[in-house]
């Protein structure tokens, strides 16, 4: 079963190929083993062909083909979303996947706060820029975070430039700033 819905997603993929978006993301450095170029409405209606499955999104993890990846993300059901998140960031090999891990699964995981902050704290690699892009999604819905998370989270961000090298990470940074703080502040 969960073999012939890889074998109809790939079609699905094939069919929807566009070579210049395709080459045009190697050209800006997303060297997937494959990457059909696919668009993210595109790859939103062909999940929405499919059940939400856990084993299916773990399958389609697995492949290292971008709209795989990112069809993984848009597959999981809620109840899976615990037990892959961390692997799935370790995993992440691009900023654009991690976007839209935090968006659809890290930012609704029911501690997402107190993961984000210890990704920020202690995290390497995609483990900070994880923790950045899952807090703003939660102060664009609202969620505060305790006084103790708060301090942790604006000394990080205050002296982010001085503590990273790696640009995508300062940008995530400054964009949960910009949501974090209201006009008045």
């Amino acid at each position: 079963m969960i073999d012939d819905e890889v074998k109809d997603i790939k079609k699905e993929l094939r069919l929807s190929m566009n070579g210049v978006v395709s080459s045009i993301q190697r050209n800006h450095g997303l060297n997937y083993k494959i990457n059909f170029g696919v668009e993210i409405p595109r790859l939103k209606g062909i999940a929405s062909k499919f059940e939400k499955d856990e084993e299916l999104a773990k399958r389609l993890w697995m492949d290292n083909i971008r709209e795989c990846k990112m069809l993984a993300i848009f597959l999981m059901p809620e109840n899976g979303y615990a037990d892959v998140a961390e692997q799935w960031i370790a995993e992440a090999p691009f900023t654009e996947i991690a976007d839209h891990l935090t968006m659809v699964i890290l930012s609704k995981l029911p501690d997402a706060a107190t993961n984000a902050i210890q990704w920020i704290q202690n995290g390497e690699g995609m483990f900070r820029y994880c923790g950045f892009m899952t807090l703003t999604h939660l102060f664009r819905r609202g969620i505060e975070l305790d006084k103790k998370h708060e301090s942790i989270y604006l000394a990080i961000a205050k002296d982010i430039e001085k503590t990273e090298n790696r640009k995508s990470v300062i940008m995530a940074a400054y964009n949960s700033l910009s949501h974090y703080c209201n006009d008045d502040e």
